[in-house]
């Protein structure tokens, strides 16, 4: 034990790291305190989280720890949000088929759709494309075959019509 200035001596934990809570955050700084559980609530990852508020990740975690069940109802309650946002852009899809605002309705959709995929933990189906390119050398020798092909089967020339 050490004794400072007044007399009074100093208790020494037998873990001396620091204990976050979140509880100074709450107190101090309550706007960014729900700021954290609402993007917490979002889906938004811890990294984004602590550059976007200003915090540590310990913080983070303290905060996401202490107030899980707010943040998983408030995923839930999203969740059910951008499925109906999907539910009821889709449907207005197939009601404009052909009309103008058919394109603002997919792009609704499709933000929906891969928002409430996020916060289920889903991810959603890549289709990628290969497209094999020829090389030159390929290109140049298609281009000989076809220069071939179109001079064995050039138009003939036209034929008397008395058939000599």
């Amino acid at each position: 034990m050490s004794e400072p200035n007044n007399g009074l001596t100093l208790s020494i934990t037998r873990d001396a790291r620091p204990r976050y809570t979140g509880e100074r955050l709450l107190r101090e700084r309550p706007k960014i305190y729900r700021q954290v559980v609402r993007l917490l609530g979002e889906g938004w990852s811890s990294n984004k989280i602590c550059k976007w508020c200003h915090v540590t990740r310990e913080t983070v975690r303290a905060v996401e720890k202490r107030e899980a069940t707010e943040i998983t109802a408030r995923k839930k309650s999203i969740i059910r949000i951008l499925g109906n946002v999907a539910e009821l852009g889709a449907a207005r899809m197939e009601e404009t088929i052909g009309k103008a605002g058919l394109r603002d309705a997919a792009i609704g959709t499709g933000i929906a759709v891969d928002k409430m995929l996020a916060l289920t933990g889903q991810t959603a189906a890549l289709q990628i494309v290969n497209i094999p390119l020829p090389s030159a050398e390929e290109v140049a020798e298609r281009k000989a075959i076809h220069a071939k092909l179109s001079a064995i089967f050039r138009p003939y020339p036209e034929l008397p019509e008395d058939g000599t």
